[in-house]
């Protein structure tokens, strides 16, 4: 076989054989691949597509380019993926929640890039937490605690860091099928087989519509199912900041306040967790009645239980033992808060979600390339939502920063994302936009 004839097929519109994909992914794993190669087989991909055989093979063919885990565990082994949002922290929830349901939870999640915040970033601004860790180390700490959320070995899947890579920087990274691929075989070579998907949609998302969004929620049900993986998806808003703060260690403060029951203020937080979790939950345990989940899941977030399984994680993972007790003490604080008021009265009628996020990488709280170093301590609390009432003496949000960062060109920044009209909202938005089975 020759990689050329490979990507004439793709050029013209022809479907690969499993053994033509499979030889690809091993020719790419062993780095007998050139860039130039395969780069143009990612855009011929992008071009005409793959076909749902073709895609159930390169996410399976990638699955198996490293190491798969296997588990020996006495429970479902469960997992969530998120396609990336401003201000969303459900992993940091969702993981502990199902563990204290009797639950598994392996998360190997990723670090931001861009306006979208990673879940790997938001947790090492825990001291000591230890993102890194040997498959070992992981599968003894998921048994013991039921659940760690970890960062990407270099076993697992390495053919997906080659072509991520290469899908930067030839402008394929919004191909749906290479997006599926890409998504479906990590979480399969983790060793999951029931699998809950949160795509967003709006203003701080990669799908700006909800055509796109159902268009890639289909295709990551779709092939999940087809590898043996038991998946649903919702498709959730992301118009707003999904909680009042982002930033890398405001958004574990906001965490840990609301497993503490201190702030019952993050309604949009809780209620995207609360229904993806009850989703999953459904998954694995079928007769369970939707309201009984719910009900579980209260009892679980003000009984403590949550809240002691986090505690529990994080110490496992290299962080403070009682970090529930001392996490204002230890987290990375900035050196000013210095309030961002509004410049007129009226309802805020739209956020351009995307753009605070970008603000924040401007700042230093995120990532323009994967090699930038982040300011953990940066970012804002306190976001107004839509649909709240503001005047000349309402802050929008409270940035966290060195004062000389507010500058007059950075606060007119912030103000023009929120947009202000003198009417209320019509009604409340659900979070929760569609299911996907």
């Amino acid at each position: 076989m020759f990689i050329q004839d490979l990507i004439r097929k793709k050029r013209d519109k022809q479907q690969l054989t499993p053994a033509e994909i499979d030889w690809f992914i091993q020719e790419l794993s062993n780095n007998k691949v050139e860039p130039a190669q395969t780069g143009a087989f990612l855009m011929a991909s992008w071009i005409n597509g793959l076909s749902e055989h073709e895609k159930v093979n390169l996410t399976n063919s990638m699955k198996n380019s490293g190491t798969v885990l296997k588990w020996n565990l006495d429970g479902p082994i469960v997992d969530k993926h998120s396609t990336g949002g401003v201000g969303d922290t459900v992993s940091l929830i969702l993981a502990p929640l199902m563990a204290s349901l009797g639950c598994f939870v392996p998360m190997i999640s990723g670090k931001g890039l861009g306006h979208t915040g990673g879940t790997l970033d938001k947790l090492s601004s825990i001291p000591g937490y230890e993102v890194e860790q040997s498959e070992t180390a992981f599968q003894r700490i998921v048994s013991e605690v039921g659940c760690a959320i970890v960062g990407q070995t270099s076993k697992l899947v390495p053919a997906d860091k080659i072509l991520y890579a290469t899908r930067d920087v030839t402008s394929t990274v919004d191909s749906v099928d290479l997006i599926t691929a890409s998504i479906i075989s990590k979480k399969l070579a983790s060793g999951i087989n029931n699998l809950i998907l949160d795509v967003k949609v709006g203003k701080g998302a990669l799908m700006a519509n909800i055509k796109q969004a159902k268009k890639l929620a289909e295709s990551l049900v779709s092939i999940a199912k087809a590898s043996n993986c038991n998946t649903k998806a919702l498709i959730t808003n992301m118009d707003d900041p999904l909680s009042s703060s982002i930033g890398n260690a405001l958004e574990v403060e906001t965490v840990v306040e609301v497993l503490l029951g201190k702030n019952k203020n993050e309604y949009a937080l809780l209620n995207t967790t609360i229904a993806l979790s009850v989703e999953l939950y459904s998954m694995v345990y079928s007769g369970k009645n939707p309201s009984e989940i719910k009900r579980k899941i209260y009892s679980r977030l003000e009984s403590g239980h949550v809240a002691e399984c986090f505690e529990k994680m994080v110490s496992a993972l290299g962080g403070p033992k009682n970090f529930l007790s001392i996490y204002q003490k230890v987290l990375p604080r900035a050196n000013s808060i210095i309030p961002v008021k509004a410049k007129k009265e009226g309802f805020i009628s739209q956020i351009d979600t995307k753009a605070l996020g970008d603000i924040l990488v401007k700042m230093g709280g995120g990532r323009q390339k994967a090699s930038d170093k982040l300011d953990l301590s940066v970012g804002f609390t306190k976001v107004v939502k839509s649909g709240e009432e503001v005047n000349k003496k309402t802050s929008l949000l409270f940035l966290h920063g060195a004062r000389e960062l507010l500058t007059a060109s950075l606060e007119k920044e912030i103000n023009d994302c929120f947009s202000i009209s003198e009417n209320g909202p019509a009604k409340l938005r659900n979070p929760i936009l569609q299911k996907v089975v």
